[in-house]
């Protein structure tokens, strides 16, 4: 089976680009259009919608490791049964978000802190919108299957492809809804049938990419309870993320004040972009590895693990040593504040995600699909356990940011560096050496060469040039020392020659023309 990795990295990013810009325009408009007290309900609406994807309890990841394992050209029938049962698994959670949404639409009062002189009209508004917003999650949730067996099939660019008509399709009917001066009703009923309608089209693309494919109106008890052992285990892992992402701010809230934890997102915001962007290539492995697992290819999904981290490596390390030059000047621009220690944090945490995505994010993608995700569930267990005691002795001692992300660092330090890593190491059989040499420090060296240039320029030209000509001159010097490095470091002797094709392309279009 040929892998199209490319393909689906790029449509990926493109996908990526899309949504990005999509979300901002529709954000501009629904403030413009809706006023802040109904955008806040809408942004309310789309925050219980996520959590009841909690539901999920990760069938969707069983999902696709199933069919990245190619059980559906081995036995057809033992496949759709395993599909129906988490189609059926993820119904049976559909149903419970019913009764909750009813439950809490006589609490709207409470759940959207509404004024006391609110009037029925809206409260009985508010309401409606709620009901509608349960209903769309019960009925879409289910189908949420469909992507991962996109995913799971190396077809990501066919979920892609769907995304970005979806999500254009989108746009173009917030603009005539508001161009017709309707409100948030419609809006709503209109993004969530939009979001009902792009499933189904991933399921007529699951049926045409596999001939026998069918939903059975069955639930086996056994196949289920082997997806359980293997979700819940992965559900686990999410969890334990979702603790050290979202509780390092209720952490700071709560012991030391809404300014700080404005500072710390202030610092935070970059670093999690360049996490974000990162995502995209990252997701590839999943699947692949999956894949040659079952197949027991060691050798060959060794090297793809050694070359990924590399190719991760070699582009976030240049990004974190700008950040780690610029932070301040880059807050700047982007934010209009001046904070000293919002740019120590950037400084900080650019350098925890790269180490995070260097070290963690692509060992964890694989170890998760062979078979390894117990172990994984032990680990981020603990993980969120000694982050949690850690950051509270701490704060009760001395009450700072700077205590939760020491504690952060700490603790996902521990555990990649002492269990993580050498599991890897150990169930992938991949040599040291090679991994430290190859992997990790010659993407690295070049990024502290660029980095010196960078510096120079930064030492020489601070306080002379506007931030935002200051930030482009060092883009600009980074293009030019990355993109030969691509050819010469990054890319293999099949590469290469396809890239001078497509330059000898290019090159003689700009000829003619």
């Amino acid at each position: 089976m040929k892998i199209p990795f490319f393909k689906n990295t790029v449509t990926n990013y493109f996908s990526m680009f899309v949504r990005l810009v999509q979300g901002i325009l529709v954000t501009r408009w629904l403030i413009s259009h809706l006023g802040e007290a109904q955008y806040g309900l809408w942004v309310m609406l789309w925050s219980f919608f996520s959590y009841a994807l909690l539901l999920d309890l990760r069938f969707g990841v069983a999902a696709q490791k199933v069919t990245a394992t190619e059980l559906f050209k081995k036995d057809i029938e033992k496949y759709n049964h395993t599909i129906s049962s988490i189609f059926f698994s993820h119904v049976g959670m559909a149903l419970l978000i019913l009764p909750l949404t009813f439950i809490g639409s006589f609490y709207v009062r409470e759940l959207f802190h509404l004024p006391l002189d609110a009037t029925p009209e809206y409260v009985s508004f508010c309401r409606g919108a709620l009901l509608l917003s349960g209903l769309a999650a019960a009925v879409v949730f289910p189908l949420g299957v469909f992507p991962e067996i996109l995913a799971g099939l190396q077809k990501l660019y066919l979920r892609n492809y769907i995304i970005i008509i979806s999500k254009l399709v989108e746009l173009a009917g917030v603009i005539l809804i508001f161009a017709l001066e309707q409100g948030l009703f419609k809006l709503l009923f209109f993004v969530m049938l939009v979001m009902g309608l792009t499933q189904m089209a991933m399921f007529i693309s699951v049926k045409k990419s596999l001939p026998g494919f069918r939903i059975r109106f069955a639930f086996d008890k056994e196949i289920f309870k082997g997806i359980f052992r293997f979700s819940s285990a992965v559900y686990i892992i999410s969890i334990g993320r979702m603790i050290w992402e979202r509780g390092m701010f209720l952490l700071i809230s709560i012991f030391c004040g809404l300014a700080p934890v404005g500072i710390f997102q202030l610092g935070s915001r970059i670093p999690f972009l360049i996490q974000q962007i990162a995502q995209p290539y990252v997701e590839n492995i999943s699947p692949i590895s999956a894949l040659l697992h079952s197949r027991n290819r060691t050798m060959h999904l060794a090297q793809i693990l050694m070359r990924s981290i590399r190719w991760v490596n070699f582009f976030a390390a240049g990004a974190t040593i700008m950040v780690m030059i610029y932070a301040p000047r880059i807050i700047l621009l982007l934010f209009n504040v001046e904070n000293d220690e919002a740019a120590f944090i950037c400084r900080l945490m650019v350098l925890f995600v790269y180490f995070l995505l260097v070290c963690r994010a692509i060992p964890e993608k694989f170890l998760t699909m062979a078979e390894e995700h117990k172990f994984l569930a032990k680990v981020q267990s603990c993980e969120s356990a000694f982050f949690i005691i850690i950051s509270l002795v701490g704060l009760l001692i001395k009450p700072h940011e700077l205590v939760v992300v020491g504690a952060m660092i700490l603790t996902k330090g521990v555990g990649t560096l002492f269990f993580v890593i050498p599991h890897l190491i150990r169930r992938s059989h991949i040599r040291f050496r090679n991994f430290v040499l190859y992997s990790l420090f010659e993407p690295a060296l070049l990024a502290v060469a660029t980095g010196m240039v960078c510096y120079w320029q930064y030492y020489l030209l601070r306080g002379t040039l506007h931030e935002f000509f200051l930030l482009a001159l060092a883009g600009i010097s980074g293009v030019l020392i990355y993109f030969p490095a691509l050819y010469f470091m990054m890319f293999d002797h099949a590469e290469k020659i396809r890239a001078k094709k497509i330059i000898s392309k290019l090159s003689g279009k700009v000829r003619r023309a």
